[in-house]
This record gives structure tokens, sequence and C-alpha cells, in this order.
């Protein structure tokens, strides 16, 4: 560090301060480990396994001669131990084809011959060849081999011979996207490189081949060939690339490239590779955390920073101590920003930056972020106040030189990360879990039958998982082939998906309502949720969506645990179901219960033969309409009036696109559903499922009058002093009737005027009765009486059951249709109803007007 303050040689300069950095970031790497200097017996690796030494070659940023992994901890990442099913299978192998191209899944490393050239034959060919933007046309000059290409011929014109390609640098690697819209890329990249640079263990040897199996590195491929291990769409996959790049007219550049070693090549083959899954260079645009998994493996994970319960404090404790351990690779993302805000902050708006260091020095808590951009802008805000010791000092030295130098490259704290970033993705090493399982697995939303509040068709699996076990579950989404086209539709990357786990023994859930823990909604291929069980506990899990196109998707769930844990379909504890449609209309939809009209809606009998547990279930696809089903004692037939001894069980309160009713033990009997909505009037279609353990029956009971003629007669009006009303009933042929008559509304006699009325607002109601009489005083007949003679001030009004009529029961005497209500309401009203008579022959019956009726 005196060293550098005193040089005055800018290459001099430079190099120094590379090189304290360097030694830094060891000493920061060595202070988290517990016991130093480490001892043989400590390395994980083979006991043959050579000394370390200082004296080493990077590969990129990966440590070649002796590998530095052998002075540190290596984890192995976890290989799934549950069978694949043939359906799976088919699933996997039909993911294979993407963007007119075919990834199949890895079979194991190639044979170094793959990669030999024949005498005479000519260099490896992959086509067709990727697509690139408008604007990257305008700068394209052609596609060149890797020894024509790197480092690019516009930066340095004229005789090539001392120049080419490499896969080896011995300088700290400075990656940067030009042309390319993949910031997300470039990013993943750099914080890749990053975690190599600390002295982590390399990451390359399994990833790109013909591959240097004793610098554990990639080589140069004879033949111009080169496979990349990928992982997408449930597997790692093999991806074959050549090594033609696209070059530029100009000095800009249309792939990846190393500013400071520009003959770099494996960070443009692995981004090419990347981008050929990912539909070619017009690449519309991903973020980091994506990006990763499909590099690496590593667990992705988005935290949304806008969120306010994202708490800094612990968060920080959650990356710093996996981040200094080289367990977990961090990006940043911006959201959208205005281009006042922009050169405000000296931060793009909607852009991925890699996180290259961590620190805390006093209170302060920073980050030492990479913009990608070869001319990205740097954070103009001002670092918080920290303790000021000489390390601190030197450091901020060489960041202050490293930054004159590497544009785009600043340190940052944790609340300012908060304030300005959208999301931070956090990659986790897959070696931090001993056990993994997979299930593969296809959603047809071409019919979405489902609410928003509805999980009943949604893909649910149960994991029975032990107590103090870290249980992590990943959700993949495939990425789509669209019959052989080059890109992948937007549509097609539209929408958010999520999961959700319940205490539900691993049984189908039906609602959405009561979940443990649930996953964000994310736009991405991938959502993470977290599980940590006190105790043993099977968990239901279920799939959730929005707005994703209406087409087949595949997915891939994976768990990664600390113990082990088995993933399977959740099981339905029913192995019967009924189901049928029905519609809220203008006549039917009678609104809840304490609408006089409730008894207008659709209305179900239920038939049970033997005891059963069953789980009713209503639901609408008007999301805006709130629904409710109640499970009542009545025969299975049309119920007009509900007393809290008539209902069974219900669905709670009305809820917002489904309900249901989940009963242990239901006898045999016949027993009727109503369905409602909370208001009045709202017209929608919707669907009843009854899932049962055993047969049973259901129906849909037809409405109070169906099949039969209504004769609406006038509105009965109760004086003051009136308690009985009648109007005479004349049948000319045989008849079957029935009688309803209900409350419409209380109106208010004026004080002045005692023969007229004035109405007003509904008031109480009198209990009030309906009889078909035959004759009059006490010698009168009553044929039928409603509510089996019984007074009633039911909201849905009363009614009588079914009565026949003849001609010849008027040989003796009259008949009378009568209201008889038990006394009057509060002095100064009147009371207001309606009465409708429905008959099962046309022109059967004749009725009078209504009359007072004392008899």
């Amino acid at each position: 560090m005196k060293a550098l303050k005193i040089a005055t040689d800018r290459e001099q300069k430079s190099d120094m301060t590379s090189r304290c950095q360097n030694l830094l970031t060891e000493a920061e790497r060595i202070k988290t480990i517990s016991q130093w200097p480490l001892t043989p017996a400590m390395t994980p690796g083979p006991a043959s396994s050579p000394p370390a030494s200082p004296l080493t070659l990077r590969c990129g940023t990966e440590t070649i001669g002796t590998p530095t992994s052998a002075r540190i901890r290596q984890l192995v990442e976890p290989v799934s131990s549950r069978e694949v099913s043939k359906a799976e299978q088919i699933i996997l192998l039909r993911s294979s084809k993407l963007n007119g191209f075919t990834f199949p899944p890895w079979q194991g490393a190639p044979e170094p011959d793959e990669f030999a050239l024949s005498q005479g034959a000519e260099a490896f060919r992959d086509t067709p060849q990727l697509g690139l933007s408008a604007s990257q046309i305008e700068f394209f000059d052609g596609w060149e081999r890797a020894h024509s290409a790197i480092p690019p011929p516009t930066w340095f014109p004229g005789e090539r011979k001392a120049l080419g390609p490499t896969m080896y640098s011995r300088r700290p690697v400075d990656l940067v996207q030009d042309l390319a819209s993949d910031c997300s890329v470039v990013a993943s990249l750099c914080s890749w490189t990053a975690r190599a640079e600390r002295g982590n263990p390399r990451m390359l040897s399994k990833i790109m081949y013909p591959h240097d199996a004793d610098n554990l590195a990639p080589r140069i491929s004879a033949n111009g060939k080169y496979v990349v291990r990928l992982n997408f769409n449930g597997c790692y996959r093999k991806v074959i690339i050549d090594d033609r790049l696209p070059l530029s007219k100009n000095t800009r550049v249309l792939h990846v490239i190393d500013r400071r070693n520009p003959s770099l090549l494996w960070p443009a083959l692995l981004e090419k590779a990347y981008l050929k899954v990912r539909g070619g260079y017009d690449f519309p645009g991903s973020h980091s955390g994506t990006d990763l998994w499909i590099m690496t493996g590593w667990i992705p994970e988005q935290v949304w920073l806008e969120n306010s319960e994202t708490d800094a404090d612990q968060l920080w404790s959650r990356i710093l101590s996996a981040f200094n351990k080289g367990d977990v690779l961090i990006t940043l993302g911006t959201g959208r920003m205005s281009h006042r805000i922009e050169r405000q902050l000296g931060l793009e708006g909607e852009h991925d930056y890699a996180v290259l260091d961590l620190k805390e020095e006093g209170s302060s808590r920073l980050l030492r972020l990479k913009n990608p951009w070869c001319e990205g802008t740097s954070w103009k805000g001002k670092l918080p106040e920290s303790s000021t010791t000489e390390r601190f000092e030197a450091e901020s030295e060489l960041s202050a030189l490293r930054h004159a130098r590497e544009q785009g490259i600043f340190w940052i704290d944790i609340n300012n990360v908060l304030r300005h970033f959208q999301s931070i993705f956090l990659n986790w090493n897959p070696g931090l879990f001993s056990y993994r399982q997979d299930v593969h697995f296809t959603w047809d939303l071409s019919n979405r039958l489902d609410s928003v509040t509805c999980f009943v068709n949604h893909p649910q699996f149960k994991i029975v998982a032990k107590g103090e076990s870290i249980v992590w579950l990943l959700l993949s989404r495939h990425l789509k082939d669209r019959d052989g086209q080059s890109r992948v539709a937007k549509e097609d990357l539209a929408g958010y998906i999520s999961m959700f786990a319940f205490d539900r023994k691993g049984a189908r859930v039906y609602l959405r309502d009561g979940c443990l823990e649930r996953a964000p909604y994310v736009d991405s291929p991938h959502t993470l949720l977290r599980l940590q069980p006190d105790v043993d506990i099977t968990y239901s899990i279920v799939i959730d969506e929005e707005d994703m196109s209406s087409t087949p998707h595949s997915f891939t769930l994976s768990t990664f645990s600390t113990l082990p844990v088995v993933l399977d379909k959740a099981y339905s504890p029913y192995s019967s179901q009924r189901l049928i449609s029905g519609a809220w209309t203008q006549a039917t939809a009678g609104g809840n219960v304490n609408d006089p009209t409730y008894s207008e809606n659709p209305q179900f009998s239920l038939r049970v033969v033997e005891q059963i547990a069953a789980a009713i279930l209503i639901q609408t696809p008007s999301n805006d309409v709130h629904v409710h089903v109640k499970l009542v004692h009545g025969r299975g037939r049309r119920v007009y009036t509900l007393t809290s001894k008539d209902v069974i069980a219900d669905s709670g309160q009305h809820r917002r696109g489904s309900a249901v009713i989940e009963i242990s033990d239901l006898y045999p009997g016949s027993y009727t559903l109503v369905c409602s909505t909370f208001k009045a009037g709202q017209q929608a279609d919707f669907t009843l499922r009854v899932d049962s353990t055993s047969e049973c029956e259901l129906r849909q009971l037809p409405g109070e009058g169906a099949g039969r003629l209504r004769l609406p007669l006038a509105d009965v009006r109760f004086g003051y002093s009136v308690s009985r009303i009648a109007a005479p009933l004349v049948p000319r042929r045989f008849v079957c009737i029935s009688v309803v008559a209900k409350f419409i509304r209380s109106v208010a006699f004026p004080s002045n005027d005692l023969l007229s009325f004035d109405e007003g607002q509904a008031g109480a109601r009198s209990p009030l009765r309906v009889t078909v009489e035959l004759g009059t005083g006490p010698n009168r007949r009553v044929l039928i009486a409603s509510s089996g003679g019984a007074y009633s001030d039911a909201v849905s009004g009363v009614r009588t059951e079914d009565v026949d009529l003849s001609p010849q029961m008027l040989y003796t005497s009259d008949m009378w249709l009568v209201l008889d209500r038990l006394c009057g309401p509060a002095s100064g009203s009147q009371e207001i109803y309606g009465v409708e008579v429905f008959c099962d022959q046309p022109k059967a019956l004749d009725i009078g007007v209504w009359r007072n009726w004392d008899f």
C-alpha cells in the first residue's frame, strides 16, 4: 500500500492496485475461517492433495495449478433420489425442444474425441445462427471464428499473429456488456467471477467442455465445438455451440467482453450457450436469479426490497456469513426510473447489478456493486459515516483508484440499496442441503375452471418433513417451445407463479384461506418457499398462478432439505364426486339469508345412503360475486324458512368467488343445499361440487311454482283495525293450487286523514297465516294452512302446501282464500302483502277481490 502511494507510473499503479485488492479480499476470506492456517486434516479433498502454493495461475478468476478448493470446504450438490415416472420422463423429453433446437438431458461429460478436428475436415458449424435485434444488426459485420473474433479486431487492427483467444488470464476479470441487451447475464457472470476472486472453488470445471482436467478449466476446442452443461426445464441439459461470434463494424461489441483481458474466450462462449437457450442475442431480458440458476444450478431467491416487511438487519445477517463463505451469489435489480432520477442517482432503471463484495465498517453495512454496462454510471450518493481505521482509509483509496479505471464499480450502503433498488437476487449453493427431490408436472390452463380463490383443480403435492429440518421448495416454470420458432412468445413469459403451504396432512386443499406460508408471486420462471418446521409435519403444497397464458405449461417442483423428506402428489380423502352447474338469474338471485327473497335462490337435494364425510364446494367464474352454501334439514325439498336448528353446516361468511363446507360425519338421509350470493339480484353462473367418501345423489330442485301457472293478485292492504282479509275462490274444474304471501312494506296513516295512506319506510311486520277455507263461522272447514296452521313473520313470506280443489266442493258452501294476521303493528300504520297463487291447470280457477273478513 505504501508503494502504491508513491508509484507514479500508470501501469505500475494499476498493477499494485490489483495486487492490494486481491490481498485485502484474501484477508477478508481468512477472517471467516475459525482456524488458520488450515491443516491437511481439515480439508475435504483427498489426503494426497498437494499443499497450497501462493504462486498460482488464474483461469478467468479461478485458480489454476494447486486448486484454491484444496484449502477450503467444497459442498456437494445433492441429487434427487425420487424415481421419475414415465409421464415425467415424457415431460422432460418434450421440454428438450426449445427455440428450434433440441437440448437433451445431460448424460455425462462428452468424450475428448468429440472436439477433435480430423485431417481435411471443416470446423464444426452450429445451425441456425442465433438472432440479432434491429439495433445490433445496424453494427453487425458477420460471424467469425474465435481466433478471428477474440480479441475484437477493431480493438487490435493489423497483424494478429500474436493475438488469439485464451481460456486463462493472470489478471482479475472485468466483464462488461455493450450492444447486447443481457445486463442480467453479464451481472451474473460478474458475480460468479467475483466469487472465485475471493478464493472460492471454481465453477467452470463441470460446465464447459472440452475440459482441461489438470487445471480444472475449459480449453480451446480444436474443431470449434463446445458443449455447455446448463440447468433448465427440469434438469441439467446438453447445449452445443460453435465458436463463431458476432463481429461489430466499429469498436462496439456484440458479446460480453473482458475489458482487461479481451482475449478471454470462455465468457463469450458461456453467454452464447445461454442465449441459445433463451432465443438469441436479441434477448428480451431476464433477471440474474434466473440466469445464475440456469448457468450454475444454484437455488434462486428473489427478495422484494420495496416490500414493507423487508428488514435491512435481518436481510444483512442472512447474506453476510453465506457470502463470505462463498455460498451465495448476489445481484441487484432496479425498477423503472425517470431519466432525471437516473442522472441524479447515477443508477440505471430496470437494470441488474453484480454484488462483488460485502463488508461491515463500524455501523455501516456496505455492498460493492458493478454496473455491467461498458459505459455504466456509478452511484452518486454518499456513504454513511463510519470508523476511520488505517485499513479502511487505505481501502477507500484503493476503491477510488479502481473506480477511475473500472467505470461503474462503487460502494453503497444497505439502506440506500433498500431505498433505490427493487429486488435483490440471491442464488444459494445447493450443497448447503443434503437431500433433494424433484417432481415434474404439466398444468393445462387452456380451460380454466377455478375462481381466483379456489385451489381445487390446481396442482397439489404433499411433503412429509421432520421437525427441525430446513426445507426449501423451488417451483421452476419450464421455458416453452413455440413450434420450432426461434423466439419464445411474450405471452408465454407473461404471468405470475406462487406456492402455498398448508397444514393439511397431505390432503388436497379447496380454498386459499388458512395457509401457513406463501411464496411471493413473481413474473420470473422461479419462486422459492422456505419452510422450517418445529415438529414432524405433512404439508399440502398448492401451485398458483395469475395471468399466465391459456395454454399447457410444464413445471418442476424441487425440495432441498437438511433431513430426508417425502415428495409426492397430494391425496384426496374422497372417492366419489358429483358436479352440477347452476346460475343465479333475475328470477333466482335471492341474496343472503336476511333478504326476503332468500328462498328464491337455487336449491339442491342431496341424498345420502350411508354415513359419509364430504366436502361441498361452490364456485363462480365471476370473481366480484361473493358466494355461500348452506346444508340444511330440508328432506330434500325446497326450503322457505330457516331456523338455527335447521342448519347442519354452512361455508361461513360469503366469500369472493368460492366457498366450501367440509363435514366429517353426515348421516343417511335427504338434505337440502341452498346456494346464495351476498347481494340480491347478482347474476352469475356457478358450479356445485360434492366430494364424498361414498356415492350420494345430487339434483337441482325446481323453483317455487315451477311448471305451474302463476296467478298474481292485487296487493293486500291491512288497515289499522283489520286483522283478516279474504277473497272468494271458484274452481271451474279439478285443480291443484298453492298460495304464497310475502310482506312488502308498512305504510303510515297521515295524522289528518285516516282514510288515505302515505307510503313510508318498510317497518315491522305482523305474524301472518294463509288458509283456504270452505264456509264461514264456527262450521267452516280449513282445507290447507300455511306453516301447519302457525303464524309466521318469516322474511321469505308464508306459503301453503299443495291442495286439490274441485267444483263439487262449492255444492255445500263457498270457498275462501284468507289472510289472517295475529295482531296489528304499531298504531297508525298499515301493512301491504303480495299474494301469488300457483295452479296446475289454465283457466281452472277464478279469484275474486279482497275484502275485510270478520267471519
